[in-house]
Order: structure tokens, then C-alpha cells, then sequence
């Protein structure tokens, strides 16, 4: 009786707050979803209701002051993660968009575990529904630090992206400055010819063009090293940023030996990539293994129990 009185104050509590939010804030944020991907957010419908839940002043009330500086400080770390990832214009958009996110994802969990818990405590498994009810409640603060998580796999892959396309550009910057061009002219004329979507290109791109709005060109490029966010990239711009300050002196061999050792970090990169497609292959091959097992088994298995 009192796992069937707790599993329905669960249910209560935690469907209850879905529904809530569902309704405040229904045709709420609109204008904001319009420019939210589906196929990068998967739970885009249900971000307003993380949007409203995070707005209500209530929870900021209750936390205690060393919490909230805690919370600041916390949340500042994921905005920086974001500003790598999406940009100085874009990131204040998707850092409101990636709260609502975390909290309506935690929202609907909760929310589908409390319901399991309750279908599974009034079929008499008690046990079962309090361990759901129970992850609902665990949902409610896990499962936005999950997502949070996720943004470590995005930046990792966005490094590594960099890091794969850098030494080509590289041995292209180093043989048109070997033929005589400033090191801006060949930047330009790289992104110019080069017109795939990379990341790489794209933040070569966004420099030139602050450049063009009349940002001094070292200046751009540091902003450039930033936000590639890349050890390779750092040391490359800390070279060119030199010699534009001596006034030209001689680079060309400096970038050539800096490219011999991207091209190793690019095998090194390529390497890390195999090992992590290596232990991917791991799981659907233990599970055939445990098939092929099963399957010659299950006849041995048949026969002795028959025989016996």
C-alpha cells in the first residue's frame, strides 16, 4: 500500500510538472524554435517546456547563495563551451537553447519514469516501480550534466576535424608565400578556392572578414587561434603573428617545419580515429560471438536435457 501511495505521488509530481510546463508554454517560444534544427536537437518540441521551467524565479529563490555561485559558475563552464563551438555571434542563442534543452530532456524523463514506476507497482512489482520511481527522481538533476556531456564529444570532434584539415592548408599557405605572396594574400587565396563546408575554412573565413571590417590582421588572427581552440593552430598563428611584427622576415622554413609536424599529428589523429572505430566493432562482434555461441549450444543443451 505505501509503494502504491509513493508511486502516485511520484507520478503526481513529476508527470504533473510535464503537463505544466507543456501548457505555460505552449506557442511560447515560436519565434525561437524556428531557427532550432530537428535532426540536431532530437527533443526540439519539447525545448519550450524547458524554456519556461528554467524562467520561473522560484528555484533561483530556494537554492542557498554558496549554490547559485556554484550554479554560475558551472554554467559559465558550459557557455564556454558552446562560444567554442558555435561562435562569439551565435553562442548566446544556442546557450539559451541548449538550457532548454538539458532541463526538457530531464523533464521527459522523469516524467516517463515516474509513469513506468506506476504501472509497475499496481501489477504488484513493487520493487521494480520504486527502483523507477526512484530514477525518476535521479533524472531530474543526472540528466541534464548527461547532456551537458554531450558537448565534450562535439568539441572533441570539432578539434579533431581541425587537426585532420590543418596540414594540408598548411603545405598550401607555405607554397604560395615560397612563390612570393604575403601571408594574408595566400590566407585569402586558399579560403577563396577552397569552398567546402569545414570548420576549418569557415573560421578562416570569419577572420578574413574581420579583417576586412578594419580589425588589425594580428589581432584577427589570435581571435582565429582561439577559437579553433587548437594546439598546432596556437603555435602557427604565434609564428605568423611574429613575423608580421619584425616586418616580414623570413618564414617560409619556420612553416615548412611546422608542417612536417602537423602531418604527424595528423597520423597520430588518423590513429585515434582507427582505435576508436576498433573498439566500436567490439560490441557487434561480441554479439555475433554470442550468437554463433548460442546457437551451437542450444542443440547440446536440448539433447542432454532430453536424454535425461
Amino acid at each position: 500500500m505505501i509503494q502504491k501511495v509513493i508511486s502516485i505521488i511520484c507520478f503526481v509530481l513529476f508527470a504533473g510538472n510535464f503537463l505544466l510546463c507543456y501548457f505555460k508554454s505552449k506557442n511560447r517560444y515560436d519565434e525561437y524554435m524556428e531557427y532550432v534544427d530537428k535532426e540536431e536537437y532530437g527533443l526540439k518540441d519539447l525545448i519550450p517546456l524547458g524554456l519556461w521551467y528554467q524562467e520561473m524565479p522560484l528555484w533561483e529563490k530556494l537554492l542557498p547563495v554558496a549554490a547559485r555561485a556554484s550554479q554560475a559558475k558551472y554554467k559559465n563552464q558550459v557557455y564556454q563551451k558552446i562560444l567554442e563551438l558555435r561562435g562569439r555571434k551565435d553562442a548566446p542563442f544556442y546557450a539559451y537553447i541548449h538550457s532548454g534543452y538539458r532541463i526538457a530532456a530531464a523533464l521527459a524523463a522523469s516524467a516517463g519514469a515516474a509513469m513506468m514506476g506506476l504501472i509497475f507497482t499496481m501489477q504488484g512489482d513493487g520493487s521494480n516501480g520504486m527502483l523507477l520511481d526512484a530514477a525518476a527522481a535521479a533524472s531530474m538533476i543526472g540528466v541534464p550534466f548527461l547532456v551537458d556531456r554531450s558537448l565534450d564529444g562535439e568539441i572533441e570532434k570539432r578539434r579533431l576535424a581541425i587537426q585532420m584539415e590543418f596540414p594540408e592548408f598548411i603545405n598550401k599557405l607555405t607554397l604560395l608565400v615560397n612563390a612570393g605572396m604575403t601571408i594574408s594574400r595566400a590566407w585569402e587565396k586558399i579560403i577563396s578556392e577552397n569552398k567546402r563546408e569545414h570548420v576549418l575554412y569557415e573560421e578562416m573565413r570569419y577572420a578574413v572578414a574581420e579583417i576586412r571590417a578594419g580589425k588589425a590582421e594580428t589581432a584577427a588572427y589570435e581571435e582565429f587561434a582561439r577559437r579553433c581552440h587548437v594546439k598546432e593552430v596556437t603555435k602557427f598563428v604565434s609564428v605568423i603573428v611574429m613575423n608580421l611584427r619584425r616586418g616580414g622576415a623570413e618564414v617560409t622554413p619556420v612553416l615548412r617545419a611546422q608542417g612536417n609536424e602537423c602531418w604527424e599529428m595528423r597520423k597520430n589523429a588518423a590513429r585515434q580515429l582507427g582505435e576508436q572505430a576498433n573498439s566500436k566493432l567490439l560490441i557487434p562482434l561480441m554479439i555475433m560471438f554470442l550468437g554463433i555461441v548460442l546457437i551451437v549450444a542450444t542443440p547440446a543443451v536440448l539433447g542432454m536435457t532430453g536424454g535425461m
